[in-house]
């Protein structure tokens, strides 16, 4: 303590022993007492006097006549505890005025997302697979991890390990009265009675004939041919949409043995396909879903949320989408928008996914629970148990829902109702 600050200490501290001392000044005192300990040892050895002096005992004692004075002694363990306790009671009584005060100048208030909405605090939503116990469960689908097959089970089309991509465009191979062999197969999205056009060579633009296919193996082909001169070394293309389901087929059947990442390539190349080549809204639809999966399970959710919600702009497009379809885009992009925190963005499409899925349909009960989790994060437990309740119900009419679906719905109904 400095020299110069020491007379003004001194005085703050008289005016503490006289009870002249405002709150402010007291709780000032206090806070500076805890770094400096000549100064508690002050502010105790004067709580001791004042304490000692207030006791109506001691105060009878030193008013007696000269003929009945005599020394006033107190046992060195009292003095000790007076000293602490009225030493104390000065700390606890700064340190309280202390949070009262700054509890009136930043009242607690609930937590915030990111779009300044007030949610209920601690909780964060998490899809059931991989949610910590506490966390409010949503569902969707095609956004968990997909599991890869068992060994041996077959997958129709599917390529093998280490077999080659689909393609779009191949050769006439060999001509014979008429049939011709081509370099393409199933694994291109060909299948019996598919027609392909014929062209001289790959730049060409104007068909010379076309191919129908009579027999068709994995990567190759048999078809009559229909056009004058057609000869070997031809080019023939696949339909824009055979060959963007073999695309399909392929996301499938890398994701099926747990290959996310390649299944998220040649997705990517499926949407390319889809957004250049000729084929309908709702290819290109399926397209978009499933590589927004694939961007979700392979770790990039926001790029998921932009081709889900490229998949929900095309729903008004000339090809109407089944209703599954629409339901299961609607959610999906609603759980994606609730994983983030934007609880205002999942709102409209939840409410357009329950709109459109029949009761009977797994997407119903998927909507009505995760309006259940925006309910409970919004802090409206009420209404949260209501469409955790529905949502129960809903599964419940559904002879092959999944157990671990309900038993997802049930843990968040039994949390809310805990709750209350």
């Amino acid at each position: 303590m400095s020299d110069s600050t020491k007379p003004h200490l001194d005085d703050r501290i008289d005016r503490y022993v006289r009870n002249e001392l405002t709150t402010a000044e007291a709780r000032e005192l206090a806070q500076q007492s805890l770094d400096d300990p000549k100064l508690f040892e002050d502010l105790t050895s004067s709580a001791l006097a004042n304490a000692a002096l207030s006791s109506p005992s001691v105060r009878e004692r030193l008013q007696r006549t000269d003929s009945d004075k005599k020394v006033i002694r107190f046992p060195w363990k009292v003095r000790i505890l007076v000293a602490g306790v009225a030493a104390a009671a000065l700390v606890l009584f700064a340190f309280y005025s202390l949070k009262s005060s700054s509890l009136r100048q930043n009242p607690p208030s609930l937590a915030q997302n990111q779009r300044g909405e007030t949610v209920a605090p601690a909780l964060k939503p998490a899809l059931a697979f991989s949610a910590k116990a506490g966390q409010p469960l949503l569902l969707a689908s095609d956004l968990q991890p997909a599991l890869a097959r068992p060994e041996g089970t077959p997958i129709f089309r599917s390529p093998e390990p280490g077999s080659r991509s689909p393609k779009s465009t191949g050769s006439i191979v060999s001509m014979d009265d008429g049939l011709a062999a081509i370099d393409l197969g199933s694994l291109d999205g060909l299948q019996k009675g598919s027609e392909l056009q014929v062209f001289r060579d790959e730049h060409s633009t104007e068909a010379i004939g076309r191919l129908v296919v009579t027999t068709v193996f994995r990567d190759r082909a048999r078809g009559r041919v229909a056009g004058p001169e057609i000869q070997v070394q031809y080019r023939v293309r696949v339909p824009a949409a055979a060959y963007l389901g073999a695309l399909f087929q392929q996301v499938e059947a890398l994701s099926g043995r747990g290959n996310p990442s390649a299944a998220r390539v040649a997705a990517e190349k499926a949407v390319a396909w889809a957004e250049t080549a000729n084929v309908p809204p709702g290819l290109k639809r399926i397209a978009f879903t499933k590589l927004a999966a694939l961007e979700y399970q392979t770790g990039t959710p926001a790029a998921a949320e932009k081709h889900y919600q490229s998949a929900v702009d095309s729903l008004n497009a000339a090809s109407h989408a089944s209703v599954q379809e629409q339901s299961e885009a609607f959610n999906n992009l609603a759980v994606l928008h609730l994983l983030r925190g934007d609880y205002a963005g999942a709102e409209a499409p939840l409410t357009q996914a329950v709109a459109s899925s029949p009761k009977t349909n797994i997407t119903y009960s998927r909507s009505l629970n995760n309006l259940g989790v925006l309910a409970e994060l919004r802090g409206d437990r009420p209404k949260a148990e209501a469409f955790y309740s529905d949502a129960l119900q809903a599964i419940e009419r559904i002879s092959d829902s999944a157990g671990q679906e309900r038993r997802a719905v049930e843990a968040n109904l039994e949390r809310v109702r805990s709750s209350r």
